[in-house]
This record gives structure tokens, C-alpha cells and sequence, in this order.
């Protein structure tokens, strides 16, 4: 069995301090972070926030065709790297880095040490969930938000700050070893998810080997592709290690794709959007966007309720 270390926040937050004095690029955009507009916006019971996040425009707009990226460069490769970011080995085989266009004011990016693709949900993500308590560790399927989908990698943020993570903490008691959908919580939300919790002996649990199994919607109509499906993995405070999955049918909503301007939403939801947090890098989507659009949106990329 490989050996876990644990990372405390005091720990995780030196490590990105220690980047950002030495990165201006990244040092810039987390800055910019105190100034991003926000708004909220309920979509049922579904408590969500706006986030016009310029920065985010490199991701948002991404090219990719079929879960695989437009011609170009990886830059979660080490050899493409700017030679001002710092990895950490943070578990055999991966590396954290300190993501340069953050959400939030801690945006980890944990990057496989190989050029692998995005191919599946790796089971390293339970171990490495296991090992940043606080934090929840999430995985983009290569077409459900993935702006790299040429290289197997996962992303981390503080747990509180994911709506979508404080609705399974409510509903899901932590007593209650089992996986559920969230039908079961009797709240009017917009796309259906499974939330799962298990014990210290989660390992080898069955519940964690049907989550890693699960996906979006395949051809045949199960819950299998494994490149459809957004996931997060994180620790609650009573030290069960919690879980929620998303089955996708679709990378991006119509509104993506819209040649009239004034219809048209550069929006391309991934584990964030999903979660409750929505990107909108540019000014006007930030204004205009409407609760009515972003249930079709939620309605377009998941499975409804």
C-alpha cells in the first residue's frame, strides 16, 4: 500500500504563497480574485453564485473536439511548464501545482507525472482526497468541462466553498454508508448526482468501487462514459470521506454554440459550475444571464432529476 502523507492547510497555503512570490502571472490573477463581481442566483432549492472571472477565458473557451484538445502544447507537461511554477509530489506519481487562473484564493491543479489522457476517473483520487483534509479534490471528464483533456489531472479547492458540497453534508447524514441519489433528499434541484459516504476502511469498499465506476450517459442509456461524468472527493469534519458524482450527457449547452450574439452564453460547465460556482469570463454573460438560462444550461450538460 502506498504511503499517504497529510497535508494541512498551513502547509498547502505556504506552498502557494511560496508560488506567488515568484510567479507575477499567477500572483496577478489571484489578486485580481478580491475585485471579481459575484451575484447570487437560486435555481429551485439549488443555492448557486456568478462569478465574472475574466481570467477563466482560457478554460471557458478552450478548443476541443471530441474530448481531445485542438492542436497544442501540453501545459500540464513538466517540460512546458513556466520555469516560475513549483511542483510538489503529493502522491506517488502526481504532482501539485498552484493553478495560474484561480476560482478561489487556494486552486490546486494535481497533474499526473505521464502525458496520459483524461480518459477516466483515476482511483488515485481517493487516496489523494484522503490526504488534503479541508479540501475537496475533483475531476473533470474529458467532455464534461476538461480544458485539458490530453492529460490525466485533478484540481482542488476548499470544500465550503462548493454549494453543491454543503447540500450532500445536509441531506447525506454521515452515518448513512451508502450511496444515494439525490432524488432521495427531497429538494427541487436541477440535475440529478450521487452523493456516497464510507469509513476508514473505504479502501477496498464496494461503495467507492461502484463511484469509480460510475459515469454519464452512454449510447446504450447507462450511467457508463467514463469522459461524461464531473466527481469530488473530500473528508467532512467527522472524518468520513465523502463523495458526489455527476453523470453528464453533454460537454456544452446550445447557448455556447449560438451565432446571435445577444443569445449566445460563453459558458462551458465543468466540476465548478456544477457545484453551484458559475464562470462567466466575460462582462455581459455575468449581467444578462437568468436563472431560466441556467436551468436549461444544468438541463442541456446533466440529467434532470
Amino acid at each position: 500500500m502506498k504511503e499517504v502523507i497529510f497535508y494541512d492547510m498551513e502547509e498547502i497555503q505556504s506552498f502557494v504563497d511560496r508560488q506567488l512570490n515568484s510567479w507575477n502571472l499567477a500572483s496577478q490573477n489571484y489578486k485580481d480574485l478580491y475585485g471579481v463581481k459575484r451575484r447570487s442566483v437560486s435555481i429551485g432549492d439549488f443555492e448557486a453564485t456568478i462569478q465574472c472571472n475574466p481570467a477563466r477565458i482560457i478554460s471557458t473557451a478552450a478548443k476541443v473536439n471530441d474530448g481531445m484538445p485542438i492542436s497544442r502544447p501540453c501545459f500540464l507537461c513538466k517540460k512546458n511548464r513556466p520555469s516560475s511554477q513549483f511542483e510538489k509530489v503529493i502522491f506517488p506519481g502526481w504532482e501539485m501545482l498552484v493553478n495560474p487562473y484561480p476560482i478561489f484564493p487556494v486552486h490546486l491543479t494535481i497533474v499526473n507525472s505521464e502525458h496520459i489522457p483524461q480518459s477516466r476517473m483515476p482511483e488515485a483520487i481517493v487516496d489523494i482526497a484522503d490526504c488534503l483534509p479541508g479540501m475537496a479534490v475533483f475531476f473533470n471528464g474529458a467532455r464534461a468541462g476538461a480544458s485539458a483533456p490530453d492529460h490525466l489531472h485533478l484540481q482542488a479547492v476548499m470544500k465550503d466553498e462548493l454549494p453543491i458540497v454543503k447540500i450532500a453534508e445536509t441531506y447525506h447524514s454521515d452515518s448513512d454508508l451508502s450511496i444515494r441519489p439525490s432524488s432521495d433528499f427531497n429538494l427541487d434541484l436541477p440535475f440529478l448526482f450521487y452523493s456516497g459516504v464510507v469509513r476508514k476502511e473505504f479502501k477496498d469498499s464496494q461503495i467507492i468501487r461502484t463511484a469509480l465506476s460510475l459515469g454519464g450517459l452512454s449510447e446504450d442509456g447507462t450511467l457508463t462514459d467514463p469522459t461524461l461524468v464531473n466527481s469530488f472527493f473530500w473528508k467532512d469534519n467527522t472524518g468520513a470521506l465523502r463523495f458526489i458524482i455527476i453523470p453528464r450527457k453533454a460537454h456544452r449547452p446550445s447557448c455556447f454554440f449560438e451565432t446571435d450574439e445577444a443569445k449566445r452564453r460563453l459558458i462551458s460547465p465543468g466540476c465548478i459550475d456544477m457545484a453551484g460556482v458559475i464562470i462567466t469570463p466575460r462582462e455581459k454573460d455575468f449581467l444578462q444571464l437568468t436563472e431560466k438560462e441556467i436551468k436549461k444550461i444544468f438541463e442541456q450538460v446533466a440529467i434532470r432529476q
